[in-house]
């Protein structure tokens, strides 16, 4: 079966607010970004599964909700999420070595409508 996870995922930036001020926490939001999008873009099997645009929310306490469509074929819906969830885990230590701690990962997965291609399959092979 195809499923769609909806992935989030919380991030903490370790932004250190003794020696910045939260106007350098606003410049320096575009640089954050890329160095996550980088991480998951870097050859990691997490990109070939993501379907759609990377939301990232800037939330209080220089923290960020990433949200996702995570696209993937798996038994059912259990196993898509940890698989989806075990892709994340695979770029935990490399956003760690960043500066960014992965707070919390969580995935819904809900089961692809295909009813598209069942139409598609009745008009091209006239069932």
């Amino acid at each position: 079966m195809d499923y769609n996870v909806k992935t989030g995922i919380l991030i903490y930036t370790n932004f250190n607010t003794r020696e910045f001020n939260d106007l350098m926490y606003e410049s320096a939001k575009p640089r954050i970004v890329e160095d996550i999008k980088a991480v998951i873009e870097k050859g990691s099997t997490l990109s070939q599964y993501i379907d759609g645009d990377l939301t990232f929310r800037f939330l209080s306490d220089y923290r960020i909700l990433l949200k996702y469509q995570f696209v993937c074929n798996d038994e059912n819906e259990a196993e898509a999420e940890r698989f989806s969830k075990s892709c994340v885990e695979d770029i935990r230590r490399e956003l760690d070595e960043k500066g960014y701690h992965i707070g919390r990962i969580n995935c819904t997965a809900e089961e692809m409508d295909m009813k598209w291609l069942d139409k598609l399959e009745d008009m091209v092979f006239g069932r």
